[in-house]
């Protein structure tokens, strides 16, 4: 005869107690919150509550124009602009850019690159940096309607131009015709020169609609494509 183990639940065996409890199927122990009650007693309820919260807060923020001397918010740029002069007056290093049709008032510094500031200072990290100095292309941007290493442009260079980045190529939402080619063609593989070849594509395309192969390839010529794709960035032009 097998010796029955006590577990002081009336000389029970470990088995008798959990097929009691409802804890036993199948010759197999489960845990549940069954046993917390079993093991309370007659006269004792276990109840366990789990609460989760989680609040969601979403605050709605309005586009301001800083002063980049005193940090007053303006709703216009025309406020920020009649605030400086009235306050300010002439300061040094203090240029207005256009970039992708926004005025941006800022201080900078003479040696400053085009690049620097469209990155650092108005947060737009589309252009990329490559060499840094004039080789690879991957920091093309627009002014004035020609393609630019940004990094070899002083900001100052720049001011009174129009920019265009490739930010401004959509409207955040739907591809441009060239972005859609581009994507069509699969004309990426890292994407890092990406940018810099939809620039200078575009304007190519501004200035001649209807290029030809050759047209392409000489536009794209002073970009490097580390991932070999540079047969689909001149295909996915001329598609565009």
């Amino acid at each position: 005869m097998t010796e029955k183990k006590k577990n002081g639940s009336g000389g029970k065996t470990r088995r008798d107690f959990l097929k009691d409890a409802g804890l036993l199927v199948g010759g197999t122990a489960i845990g549940s919150t069954v046993l917390l009650a079993a093991c309370a007693g007659e006269t004792e309820t276990v109840t366990n509550t789990v609460t989760r919260t989680q609040t969601v807060t979403t605050t709605a923020t309005e586009s301001k124009f800083v002063c980049p001397i005193d940090g007053t918010e303006f709703d216009t740029f025309a406020e920020l602009q009649a605030h400086f002069e009235a306050t300010h007056g002439t300061v040094a290093g203090v240029v207005t850019l256009n970039v992708n049709g926004d005025n941006h008032l800022l201080q900078v510094q003479p040696y400053w690159s085009l690049a620097f500031v469209l990155r650092e200072k108005l947060g737009l990290p589309g252009t990329k940096i490559g060499c840094d100095r004039g080789e690879c292309g991957t920091c093309t941007v627009v002014v004035d309607g020609k393609a630019v290493y940004a990094c070899t442009m002083l900001v100052t260079d720049a001011v009174g131009k129009n920019i265009l980045t490739v930010e401004g190529l959509s409207d955040g939402i739907t591809l441009n015709s060239l972005q859609q080619s581009f994507y069509n063609r699969g004309a990426s593989q890292c994407g890092y020169c990406t940018p810099g070849f939809l620039m200078a594509a575009t304007a190519l395309l501004s200035a001649n609609p209807n290029p030809s192969r050759d047209d392409v390839r000489l536009a794209l010529s002073g970009h490097l494509c580390s991932c070999g794709e540079i047969h689909n960035f001149i295909e996915a032009v001329l598609e565009a």
